[in-house]
């Protein structure tokens, strides 16, 4: 058994041996063609990682600016209504936040109510969207909604509650809202909304801060207040969402499920159902993304098949005398089909180690992109180096490389075997 194998060693060297030489008979044309596959390559992981860095992004983004991985709350309350509907007691939401704390994969939860009204100054009057939180855990899963002046909600935090009574009255608003109400940190606003029992009520707040998402609509009404302010607003104790923040991301279902079979009388939303966007922006860069692809992997097969034609049709001959010695017409394309396999190997292991030093580069340079369609600020160019998207496109493309070589080889070989000598 171990001669046998020694054998089919030493026969597998001894090809790839003459494969390799036969690749670099022509070193130029060879050159040529491991250029073009590295240059795929290249383009491809980068491209790759540049989308899938792009989806990491703005789900991150989109996750710890407020939204959460999953929002809990009453049944049904997922509508346009939702906010005249109540919400959790504080009995409810304590035992909710109960259960959600045996759950190793939950990093926090956190109240949080929703109210609309309007925003005034005196002189001016605008529509606002307005939630109370609980500033100690909300500041933990609004990374990514910056306050740029003053500062933040205050809070103690021993307790996660509000220093003194004077604090309650404090808000954080959008910065077009502050521009458009003409308010700076340090001014007061009178806010008015409808309370749970279909009343009116209003306080009247300071600007402690001003932040920025990004997205302009949400800036031009975004109002953030203490939860207790909120109630007394609202004129109520109740909560009309509870907002979980997970570990990782990619625990949201299996979270999800835990709650439809632990916790009763909740409706719950994930993050992707609450943003559909996120699919919209995978499906478009999918689409993008496949096309380029395949335009690359065209591009390098063609190259690969012009490169090994010109060898084969060069070496009609030689494979005419190989057959005439007994070697079969499987075993003499196979020896082509690895000709292409090693121009194609050489090309990835070069497109790849030139990608990834472009990746370290640009991931350490943080070259700042222009703000995206519908936002107002910019974000960091970030590349990310996953090792399944690569190891993917490699395989892509040594299958092209050595199909490329196959197919004009088999073609070939269908001539008749004295005419194969006799050629020039």
């Amino acid at each position: 058994m171990m001669a046998f194998y020694n054998h089919h060693k030493e026969v597998t060297m001894k090809w790839l041996k003459l494969s390799w030489l036969n690749v670099i008979r022509n070193t130029r044309r060879s050159l040529i063609a491991v250029s073009i596959v590295a240059l795929g390559a290249f383009s491809l992981i980068i491209a790759a990682g540049y989308v899938l860095a792009s989806y990491e992004g703005l789900r991150e983004s989109t996750i710890q600016g407020g939204l959460g991985h999953i929002q809990l709350a009453l049944p049904n309350a997922f509508s346009d209504k939702e906010i005249d509907q109540g919400g959790f007691s504080a009995i409810q939401q304590q035992k909710i936040q109960q259960q959600l704390a045996t759950m190793p994969e939950v990093r926090l939860s956190t109240e949080r109510i929703l109210f609309e009204g309007l925003a005034s100054t005196g002189d001016i009057t605008i529509a606002i969207m307005g939630r109370g939180v609980n500033i100690a855990k909300e500041q933990k899963i609004t990374l990514f909604t910056p306050i740029i002046k003053g500062k933040n909600l205050p809070y103690n935090v021993v307790q996660d509650t509000t220093i003194n009574e004077q604090d309650i009255y404090t808000a954080v608003i959008g910065d077009v809202l502050a521009r458009d109400l003409k308010v700076r940190v340090g001014d007061s606003i009178t806010l008015l909304a409808s309370t749970a029992y279909q009343g009116i009520n209003a306080i009247d707040v300071v600007v402690v801060g001003i932040n920025r998402s990004g997205i302009p609509e949400m800036d031009a009404r975004s109002v953030m207040i203490p939860v207790s302010a909120a109630k007394i607003l609202r004129d109520s104790d109740s909560v009309n969402r509870l907002v979980i923040s997970l570990n990782e991301t990619r625990d949201t279902d299996k979270i999800s499920q835990q709650i439809s079979q632990q916790i009763n009388h909740v409706t719950q939303k994930n993050w992707l159902q609450l943003f559909p966007y996120y699919q919209n922006v995978v499906s478009l860069y999918n689409n993008i993304f496949g096309v380029m692809g395949c335009i690359i992997l065209l591009v390098v097969l063609l190259s690969v098949n012009n490169t090994m034609v010109m060898a084969i049709m060069e070496r009609v001959a030689e494979s005419g005398t190989l057959r005439a010695l007994g070697f079969s017409q499987q075993r003499i394309s196979a020896l082509f089909a690895l000709e292409g396999f090693i121009v194609g190997l050489c090309g990835i292991l070069s497109g790849i180690v030139s990608a990834s030093l472009v990746i370290v580069f640009i991931n350490i340079s943080q070259f700042e992109m222009p703000p995206l369609p519908g936002r107002s600020i910019g974000y960091p160019l970030f590349i990310n180096w996953d090792l399944p998207a690569i190891l993917f496109i490699s395989m892509a493309m040594l299958a092209s490389c050595t199909l490329a070589a196959w197919l004009p080889a088999k073609k070939m070989l269908k001539m008749d075997v004295i005419n194969a000598i006799n050629h020039y």
